[in-house]
């Protein structure tokens, strides 16, 4: 996992559309952990957006919810927004 200090990363999350409302409630419940965006994703799936300081508490937050939310999994690796 690479640590981005002081940027802005991007995950791709693939989740059934009656779950985004629960995922965006749970990041939003986190003081700065990020936000979820469907915008510019492809169908069934979702961006979340984080500081890249927090990349550890984001993955550790994604392990946690594959228990509570099926079909979730993470598309690909974090992404550096410039």
């Amino acid at each position: 996992m690479v640590k981005y200090k002081k940027a802005l990363c991007k995950l791709l999350l693939r989740i059934d559309e009656f779950d985004i409302f629960y995922l965006s409630a749970v990041v939003d419940g986190y003081d700065n952990l990020g936000y979820v965006r469907k915008e510019e994703a492809p169908d069934g799936h979702v961006w979340l957006y984080y500081a890249g300081d927090m990349e550890e508490e984001v993955y550790e937050l994604i392990s946690l919810l594959r228990s509570e939310i099926d079909d979730f999994q993470v598309a690909g690796g974090s992404i550096r927004i410039e």
